[in-house]
């Protein structure tokens, strides 16, 4: 057992999460997670409807994402797009690019889709896409040693039609690798039961991978367990990833961990999956997390 923890550690290249510390700058940058943008977030996000992969609401919703990094400064540069097709239809992903200062080379993806079906999808997944917002822009011009991938997938609803098709086309070619990633942090249905006390969050650890993928995606979750704790109110459980985008990335080889909410709404996929059935408070406290976490990952400067 000593001897697999060792080699996952290697693998992963991250402290032990009993050495994770409390960094104060840390928390001040978690502290800047707006309520109020993630409620006006969510609200826009209803608003362009059902965003069924190749429809126009698809098209639109990827454009208002789009809106949302230009008018935090990144520039056209750092953003592009990855089109695919699903049969006749035809949808684009959305990867914003924020270069690290030490190791430009690897990088840390956190991810969520933005398609819905049969509803507008404020819990799945507008909550995920509203944290990766909010973390996008307050690590705007924050220095980390890793780079940033900010990426919005479509086509998860119908089986993870997007996220497949970077893993496999954009960030390999065949088993070629293009793309060196260190980690991939997803963000899927993270919006609560309205009404509920909701003060844990699901931290996702692979165990369906190899073995080597596991013991790194342990690790991975472990830490993202004590993130959680460290930098929001929310007590953390352990459940297995499954079903969501960064099983594309599992496939591959990569090192996969991601939020999910603890008690499990029934609305996703109906048209009552809105603002008003979601929990708002809690997008934000995972928003507080998801912060702290990235930082860590990224490792973020803590001056």
């Amino acid at each position: 057992m000593k001897k697999l923890i060792t080699t996952a550690l290697c693998i992963f290249g991250l402290t032990s999460s009993d050495a994770q510390e409390f960094i104060r700058k840390y928390q001040d940058r978690a502290n800047l997670v707006s309520i109020d943008r993630i409620t006006a977030n969510l609200k826009s996000f209803e608003k362009l409807g059902v965003k069924t992969t190749g429809s126009p609401e698809n098209d639109n919703a990827l454009q208002w994402i789009r809106e949302q990094y230009l008018s935090y400064g990144y520039t056209a540069d750092q953003i592009s797009e990855d089109p695919f097709s699903i049969g006749k239809k035809k949808s684009n992903n959305l990867i914003i690019t924020k270069k690290g200062t030490v190791n430009p080379d690897q990088h840390i993806i956190i991810c969520g889709h933005f398609d819905s079906i049969n509803g507008p999808g404020v819990n799945d997944n507008g909550s995920g896409t509203s944290i990766i917002l909010e973390a996008a822009r307050i690590l705007k011009d924050v220095p980390t040693d890793y780079s940033i991938k900010f990426i919005h997938f479509s086509g998860e609803e119908q089986g993870l039609y997007g996220s497949r098709h970077y893993a496999n086309e954009v960030a390999y070619t065949g088993k070629q690798r293009n793309i060196e990633i260190k980690m991939v942090l997803n963000l899927d249905q993270v919006g609560g039961k309205k009404g509920m006390f909701n003060d844990t969050v699901f931290c996702d650890e692979d165990q369906d991978g190899t073995s080597k993928n596991n013991e790194a995606s342990t690790r991975a979750t472990l830490e993202l367990m004590k993130c959680t704790k460290l930098y929001s109110p929310l007590k953390a459980e352990i459940d297995p990833a499954e079903h969501s985008d960064y099983i594309s990335f599992e496939k591959k080889g990569e090192v996969i961990t991601g939020f999910f909410e603890y008690i499990r709404s029934d609305l996703p996929h109906t048209r009552d999956d809105t603002f008003a059935n979601t929990d708002v408070r809690y997008v934000y406290n995972i928003g507080k997390a998801t912060l702290g976490a990235l930082q860590h990952f990224a490792g973020a400067s803590d001056k």
